[in-house]
């Protein structure tokens, strides 16, 4: 199994786009593609600067039957140009199909039998081709050359000519780049790629976008017979319109937003935290360690949300006491504060498939992300992240992911004792502390599930059900922390700990 986490605690490039939410958003990609569409797809600076975009490109171009990327030439620094204007303002995307056909394949660098194990579904592994690499010319590929005319390779006019001529030079073709590949219609052409941050001028590919969805769409070619185009950039790297300009017959944008779930922060997590009693051989397992365990992973989790690089320092740094996680993740957070200008959100901004025009700065710079149904502000930000409401919501929400189940298997507990051990017996029981919106017409043994940890308090009170000295302390502490919870205050340390001895006794 390749490991998640590196030598020197950073996410491996390769591995991290295993992980389930970038399959599936790499699938969609490629999906459209096959269907003959063109596509945009926009990253945010940082997955291009970390390398994943390009991994992510390599991931869609070894999907592909066959695809051509423009030869490099001097690249320009990642660094984001001063006069960059963010894109305009678009319709939500459309998805493609949710999968592409033919996806299987044979073996996995990341292998967690979480049932994706075995799911290669680009071809990866044993195929050597580069992200390059064609059947064309001089290769298997089917594509065929016929030129309209016997001059040399003349450059194209304006701005985009570089990457236009490169294309044209790579593919032996003579005059103009796409009347070329569209005068090859009935024969599937290869997928020309390009990575606009690797480009030199800023213009050029957003011209190129232009030129060829204008062309294709006017000579009307059914879906397989189309010439079809990748281009991989940051905001930065097209003219403000191009993504909004994008013809959906033709076209078709893609945004890496909303591509990590609750899944993927959980699994990069799980190979960050240590697993309870590693390292220790004679370390006797109790249910309270397996407890405090997942309470401490699913934190990490919360806070972190979409931000994997966080979540692995965070999960480094922080102890698993509640007390301790604000300074844990102020440490984490260290470095300069990060800034970008944003909006506040509009309803449904998360479910979007696209960041809306005040949340694209701040998300180009990585600072806010979708993840779970949730805008996620980056603590790397200062957005209420080092303590607070925001940091006691977050927590909250991991105590209820994982508490709530339990504290409910631990009242079913005291349910089943109440046949042996109401004073009255049980139909006195419902009679007097359930609910009568809960109650059945005879007050049956039935009625006693829906008794809540409350009314079994109360009845332990009165004396209406006897319990031990160390029962009636298990359920008082059941009932506080239920009660916390449910008015959406996290359980303190103390809490906790004493909620974790009731909890074991079951």
């Amino acid at each position: 199994m390749t490991e998640l986490i590196g030598p020197a605690g950073a996410l491996t490039t390769e591995v991290v786009l295993q992980l389930p939410g970038a399959r599936r958003h790499c699938a969609r990609v490629l999906a459209d593609l096959r269907a003959g569409l063109t596509c945009v797809w926009l990253f945010p600076d940082a997955e291009v600067e970390s390398g994943r975009a390009d991994r992510a490109v390599d991931v869609v171009i070894h999907g592909l039957d066959d695809s051509v990327e423009v030869p490099r030439q001097e690249t320009r620094p990642y660094a984001v140009p001063e006069t960059a204007a963010p894109a305009a303002q678009e319709p939500r995307e459309e998805h493609g199909a949710e999968g592409a056909p033919g996806l299987g394949g044979a073996g996995s660098a990341f292998d967690i039998d979480d049932g994706f194990g075995d799911w290669d579904p680009f071809g990866l592994t044993g195929r050597s081709g580069g992200a390059g690499s064609s059947g064309f010319p001089g290769g298997s590929g089917s594509f065929e050359v016929r030129s309209s005319g016997a001059a040399p390779p003349r450059p194209a006019e304006g701005p985009d000519a570089e990457v236009a001529v490169r294309f044209a030079e790579t593919l032996s073709l003579h005059g103009e780049l796409v009347s070329e590949l569209v005068a090859q219609a009935g024969r599937r052409t290869p997928v020309l790629v390009v990575r606009a941050w690797a480009e030199a001028d800023l213009l050029a590919v957003s011209r190129l976008v232009r030129r060829f969805q204008a062309v294709v769409k006017e000579a009307g070619l059914k879906p397989g017979d189309r010439p079809r185009l990748l281009v991989a950039a940051r905001l930065q790297d097209v003219e403000a319109d191009t993504v909004g300009l994008l013809d959906r017959t033709v076209s078709r944008p893609h945004w890496w937003w909303g591509v990590w779930g609750h899944l993927d922060t959980a699994t990069v997590v799980a190979d960050a935290v240590p697993s309870v009693g590693a390292g220790h051989a004679h370390d006797r397992m109790t249910p309270g360690k397996l407890i405090r365990h997942a309470l401490r992973c699913e934190t990490v989790v919360q806070v972190a949300g979409p931000d994997m690089g966080l979540a692995v320092l965070l999960a480094d740094t922080w102890n698993g006491k509640v007390k301790d996680l604000a300074p844990a993740l102020r440490e984490c957070c260290s470095g300069p504060a990060a800034e970008a200008v944003h909006g506040p959100a509009t309803s449904g901004a998360a479910y979007a498939h696209l960041p809306e025009q005040g949340l694209r700065e701040a998300w180009s710079a990585g600072l806010v992300e979708s993840w779970e149904g949730q805008i996620r502000h980056s603590p790397r930000a200062g957005v209420a992240a080092h303590g607070g409401p925001e940091l006691d919501k977050l927590v909250w929400q991991a105590q209820n992911r994982v508490l709530l189940p339990l504290i409910d298997d631990a009242r079913l507990g005291f349910i089943e004792l109440l046949p042996r051990i109401a004073v009255r017996g049980t139909a006195r029981l419902v009679e007097t502390y359930v609910r009568q919106s809960l109650r059945g017409a005879n007050g049956s043994a039935a009625d006693l599930a829906s008794m809540e940890l409350g009314e079994l308090y109360a009845a332990a009170v009165h004396r209406d059900i006897e319990l031990t000295g160390a029962q009636f302390r298990q359920l008082r502490t059941l009932r506080l922390a239920r009660n916390k919870l449910a008015h959406r205050a996290p359980l303190d340390d103390a809490l906790l700990l004493d909620l974790l001895d009731a909890l074991s006794g079951y």
